[in-house]
């Protein structure tokens, strides 16, 4: 028992022999943490003080006592007060058995300092102990730099210590403008249809959480900072009415859900809820440009013409300006393109007893055929086009779908042909493409609501096309006959290559340009399809001599 007695009071006594206070002092402080020692004339740079506490048996208050040379002056702050001396003083609590204690203290260095070698001192006094820590630096004067010119030059820029050179937006995440997109318009997601969009490509309910987690666009903010000063800031953008100056509902703060704030944007939270705030940082350079994120409401926002009001804080200096901003909404032909694809549903639906029909005129060896050429059709098509496109995507980005073309067009459509040329009845090519789509489905699982849509089209297109074109009607295929079946056929594929790819884009926000669909449609519709339905015809012939029909 007395061991035990002996072991505890050891302990405590080793508790209050180990502990001790580690104080850091750094200045002047700089925000990419490079050590440097060197203050120019007339910055303001921050005083970095951090007192790490360890095996206090309780809590102590403690007293920081900043001394500043004579020519420096500390910005205003609410933790920090002049004593009669004029040093700065403040008050921590050191909390029990592990603490920690920082703040950063904004000091102003007035041109009449003395130039040189400077020293400062930071004292910290506690209960039953004390410590200090000097910091040695220059005094230097900083190298003058010329403001660039701006459109609008604002009054007295010169009496400040930084300013806002200029805004620009819309930029992506790396500060880089799009020269083919419009200066200051900004295209907002068009929210109205977002859980229906969500369904049908298999992703659920709407996460409104995510869509407003996501920026519309970003800013890249152009900041000058002639005197190198090294400060935080905070960043306000604000929609105002072009005419009136009035604030208008339509930004927001990152983390809204809904009319609820969950989160507080890149710092703190906003002062309301139709700003986007942000806290940026001067890093000491004369010229700085910050790439700032842009939260939209999609629930509030309205197309029009408004002025973005950007407001830059902090340490008692506010710079504003306005730049004119355009909201905008994409109004695609994917919603057109959708309801088509419906139709073509509908349509199919419809013809069910059509197609039973003809499963029972072709007969067994007609349907066997089917399958097999359906078969066909999913391994040499749909199974390396899955398993390649990917990698050919990787060497040729949006351009690898004119190689995969080749087979998803001419070998797809020497299939169709030659199918179609030995059985010609309507309803053979509609089987042909449900067996083919319920057998990429049973490999890939990739059945989904769009897939059936996709596989609608195809069917209701080139039915309607090979019945337009008179190849159900005339008895004997002729070659000009088969000419003209395969151009009408290309024709009918680049409309269906350009019903799909508008879908894409309006179940999966993808965004073509306007030469890119006229390519895509011209070369894998048109010049694929156009050559492979002509293969086919050809092969369809020798087939039928071979099958003695």
């Amino acid at each position: 028992m007395r061991f035990l007695i002996i072991v505890m009071l050891l302990c405590c006594y080793m508790q209050t022999a180990l502990a001790g206070y580690d104080l850091e002092v750094v200045y002047p402080y700089n925000l990419d943490k490079k050590q440097h020692n060197v203050v120019q004339v007339g910055s303001t740079v921050p005083l970095y003080v951090n007192l790490t506490s360890y095996n206090l048996e309780r809590e102590e208050n403690a007293q920081v006592i900043l001394t500043l040379p004579k020519g420096f002056t500390p910005l205003p702050d609410a933790h920090w007060r002049l004593n009669e001396q004029g040093q700065l003083v403040t008050s921590w609590t050191l909390a029990a058995d592990y603490g920690r204690n920082f703040d950063l203290v904004y000091i102003k260095a007035e041109e009449t300092a003395s130039l040189g070698s400077q020293q400062l001192q930071l004292q910290v006094i506690g209960e039953k102990w004390q410590t200090s820590r000097n910091v040695d630096f220059i005094y230097a004067p900083g190298t003058e730099v010329k403001a660039l010119p701006t459109k609008k030059k604002q009054r007295g820029k010169g009496d400040f210590n930084w300013y806002i050179q200029n805004v620009l937006l819309p930029v992506d995440s790396y500060g880089i403008r799009d020269d083919r997109s419009a200066a200051g318009v900004v295209y907002v997601r068009d929210t109205s249809l977002e859980s229906f969009r969500n369904r049908m490509t298999g992703e659920g309910a709407t996460s409104w959480s995510a869509v407003f987690n996501h920026p519309a666009t970003y800013i890249l903010l152009e900041l000058r900072n002639p005197k190198k000063d090294v400060r935080v800031l905070r960043f306000k953008a604000e929609l105002v009415d072009r005419f009136t100056g009035e604030k208008v509902p339509g930004l927001c703060t990152a983390g809204k859900v809904a009319d609820d704030n969950a989160g507080e944007g890149w710092g703190e939270a906003a002062e309301s809820t139709e700003e986007t705030t942000a806290l940026i940082s001067l890093d000491g350079t004369t010229n700085q440009n910050v790439v700032l994120p842009l939260y939209i409401d999609y629930f509030k926002v309205l197309e029009g013409d408004y002025s973005m009001r950007v407001t830059v804080s902090g340490n008692g200096q506010e710079k504003v300006q306005e730049v004119p901003l355009t909201i905008a909404k994409k109004h695609s032909m994917g919603l057109m393109a959708v309801a088509f694809a419906f139709v073509c549903l509908l349509i199919v639906i419809l013809a069910c007893g059509r197609i039973k029909r003809c499963i029972y005129k072709i007969g067994a060896k007609g349907a066997i055929s089917v399958a097999l050429f359906a078969a066909l059709a999913f391994g040499g098509i749909t199974l390396p086009t899955t398993i390649m496109g990917d990698l050919l995507h990787a060497f040729l980005g949006p351009f690898s779908g004119l190689v995969t073309g080749i087979l998803s067009g001419i070998l797809q459509y020497l299939l169709i042909m030659a199918l179609l040329t030995l059985y010609r009845t309507p309803g053979t090519l509609s089987l042909m493409y449900l067996v083919k789509f319920m057998l990429s489905c049973l490999m890939f699982g990739n059945f989904s609501p769009l897939g059936i849509l996709s596989c609608c089209v195809y069917i209701v297109v080139l039915e309607t096309a090979l019945y337009c074109s008179g190849f159900y009607a005339q008895e004997k295929l002729k070659s000009q006959l088969l000419l003209w079946v395969a151009l009408v056929m290309g024709i009918a594929d680049a409309f269906i290559t350009f019903v799909n790819l508008e879908q894409m884009m309006f179940f999966y926000r993808l965004y073509y340009a306007d030469w890119y669909l006229a390519l895509y449609m011209l070369i894998n519709g048109v010049v694929y399809s156009s050559i492979g339905a002509w293969l086919g015809c050809r092969t369809g012939l020798k087939l039928r001599q071979v099958m003695g029909e």
